[in-house]
């Protein structure tokens, strides 16, 4: 992957965990408010706790990239990639505790698909090693 090609994707990730961000600002400010002038995001499936390491987890993936993506912070890949193992564990609890739609399979499908994506640019990418200060080489 050519190096315009590398910083035009990690603006499309930055962007990604910008919406991210503000999606679990809402959802937080929706748990700890009850009451707010927007439409609820937050599925009313899910109990509070699991609304708790939902929200938390989105918060902390988010925040991560982009203030490591913001300093260039050589551990923003593997801090990045614990935030979606955390995210992927609680889809996976959702998926299989909590939702009934069809589509929830090929929705968790979907969203680990997205994970190993871009954990494999992250790590994969020498741009993206040479981006956060590791070694281009490894």
């Amino acid at each position: 992957m050519g190096q315009k090609l590398a910083k035009a994707v990690l603006a499309g990730l930055v962007l990604l965990h910008a919406g991210l961000l503000i999606w679990a600002l809402m959802g937080t400010a929706e748990l700890l408010l009850g009451d707010v002038p927007w439409t609820p995001i937050t599925n009313p499936l899910f109990p509070p706790l699991m609304l708790i390491g939902h929200w938390l987890s989105v918060l902390y993936t988010s925040i991560v990239f982009l203030l490591g993506t913001f300093y260039r912070w050589p551990l923003t890949p593997p801090a990045t990639v614990a935030g979606y193992g955390a995210m992927a564990l609680v889809c996976l609890i959702e998926t299989t505790q909590f939702l009934v739609h069809d589509g929830r399979w090929l929705a968790m499908a979907l969203e680990y698909a997205a994970y190993i994506a871009i954990t494999l640019f992250l790590f994969g990418s020498a741009t993206m090693r040479e981006y956060f200060g590791r070694t281009a080489s490894a």
